[in-house]
C-alpha cells in the first residue's frame, strides 16, 4: 500500500520534471519554483490536492489566481502579467514558501475545485486553417463542437483577424486583435460562416463572471503578458457570443450535442483527447462512427505527438531537445465519417505554441 511519502515522492518527482520542462517553454520563474518546491515537504502536500499529471501547474495557477485578486503581496513582483518591472525569479521561492503557507487552506480548496484548463487565443492560429478545409468541403455555414472547450476561445475562432501568410491580413474589420504567425504550404484561407457552437467540457467556464474569468487568465503562464491580455479580450468577445456550453463528460453528451446540431458540422478538440484513457478515446470514435450512419461528421484535432509525451514527461531527447519554438507538439489531422466509416489524414504539424504550422495536407 502507498504511503504518504510515497505520494509525496511522486509529487517531487512532477516537480523536477517540471523544472526542465518550464525552462525550456520559457518560463523561468515556474522553473524557479519548482526547483526550490521539489525539496519542500510543505509545499509538495499542498500541490498533492491538485490535478494528476498537472500537480505543480495546478498550484502555481491557484497562487497567480490569489495574486490576480490582489496584486499588493510580495510574490506579485515577480510576475509579469502583474509587475511592468517585473523582478528576476532568483529568490522568488522563499516568497512562494511564505504566501503558500499564508494562504494554505484557501489554495487547497482551489485546487480541489479548480481544474487545469489552459487555453490562449493564438492557439486559433492553427484550427483556421484546417477550418477552411472543412468548411469548403461540408459547406456553410459550418455547425461547431468542441471538446474540451475551457471558456469557448476556439469556438469564436471566426472572430479575430490573422496575418499568416501571403494573403496578408485576413478577418472582420472590428476584431479585437491580430493573431500573427507562420502557415508554410497552407490552403487559401478565409473566415468560415459558423451557424451553431457548442461547447463540452467536464468544467465549463462562463466568460461573464469575473471569478471565472480570474480562473482563466491566471492559467496563463507569468512571462506572458501579451497572451494573458489577448485572452481577456478574447473572454469579452465569448461573453457577447451565442454558446451552448454542456458540463460534465464528453461521451455523456456527445449524443444529444450532435441530435441538436444541424448539418453540416465539425467536432473538433485541441490537447484534450490527449489526457484521456485509451478506452474512452476509442469510445468517441466509436460514437462518431455510429452517429455518421445517418448523416456525414466532420472532425479536427489537434493533438501532441508521442515525441511531445516524452518531453511533457521530462525525456528530453531528439527533437524533444530542440528550442520551444521549433519543436513539434503534434499533428492537425480531419476526419470525415460517413455510413459508418471514417477517413482520417493528417494535414498539418504545428511547432509548441502553435506560431508556425507546417501544412501537408
Amino acid at each position: 500500500m502507498a504511503t504518504q511519502q510515497d505520494a509525496l515522492d511522486m509529487v517531487a518527482g512532477a516537480f523536477r520534471a517540471s523544472e526542465h520542462i518550464y525552462g525550456q517553454m520559457g518560463t523561468p520563474l515556474y522553473a524557479e519554483f519548482c526547483r526550490g518546491g521539489a525539496s519542500d515537504r510543505a509545499i509538495l502536500a499542498l500541490a498533492d490536492n491538485g490535478m494528476e499529471g498537472a500537480k505543480p501547474s495546478h498550484l502555481f495557477s491557484a497562487v497567480h489566481y490569489l495574486l490576480l485578486r490582489d496584486p499588493g503581496d510580495p510574490l506579485a513582483r515577480y510576475f509579469a502579467t502583474l509587475s511592468e518591472a517585473p523582478l528576476p525569479p532568483e529568490g522568488a521561492y522563499p516568497e512562494l514558501a511564505r504566501f503558500c503557507g499564508q494562504h494554505d487552506d484557501e489554495l487547497a480548496q482551489l485546487l480541489r475545485t479548480r481544474t487545469v484548463q489552459t487555453t490562449y487565443a493564438e492557439r486559433c492560429r492553427a484550427i483556421l486553417p484546417p477550418m477552411c478545409e472543412v468548411a469548403r468541403e461540408a459547406g456553410e455555414p459550418l455547425n461547431l463542437i468542441e471538446i474540451g472547450c475551457s471558456a469557448g476561445v476556439l469556438l469564436v475562432f471566426d472572430k479575430f483577424a490573422y496575418d499568416l501568410n501571403h494573403q496578408g491580413l485576413i478577418g472582420p474589420a472590428d476584431a479585437p486583435f491580430v493573431l500573427k504567425g507562420k502557415l508554410q504550404d497552407g490552403p487559401e484561407l478565409f473566415i468560415p460562416r459558423i451557424g451553431k457552437r457548442t461547447g463540452i467540457d467536464l468544467h465549463t467556464i462562463d466568460a461573464r463572471s469575473e471569478e471565472e474569468r480570474r480562473w482563466l487568465l491566471s492559467l496563463c503562464f507569468p512571462e506572458l503578458r501579451g497572451e494573458q491580455e489577448r485572452l481577456a479580450q478574447a473572454l469579452d468577445v465569448i461573453a457577447a457570443t451565442d454558446i451552448t456550453m454542456l458540463e460534465g463528460d464528453a461521451l455523456g453528451h456527445i449524443d444529444a450535442a450532435l441530435a441538436d446540431t444541424p448539418d453540416p458540422v465539425c467536432v473538433f478538440h485541441s490537447a484534450c483527447l490527449f489526457y484521456w484513457p485509451k478506452e474512452a478515446q476509442l469510445a468517441l470514435e466509436e460514437k462518431l462512427v455510429e452517429a455518421s450512419r445517418s448523416r456525414d461528421i466532420w472532425r479536427i484535432a489537434i493533438e501532441p505527438s508521442d515525441t511531445f509525451d516524452d518531453w511533457h514527461k521530462g525525456r528530453p531527447g531528439g527533437e524533444s531537445a530542440q528550442q520551444p519554438a521549433n519543436r513539434k507538439s503534434g499533428e492537425i489531422t480531419i476526419n470525415r465519417y460517413r455510413k459508418g466509416m471514417g477517413e482520417r489524414r493528417v494535414v498539418g504539424r504545428p511547432n509548441a505554441d502553435y506560431g508556425i504550422v507546417e501544412w501537408c495536407g
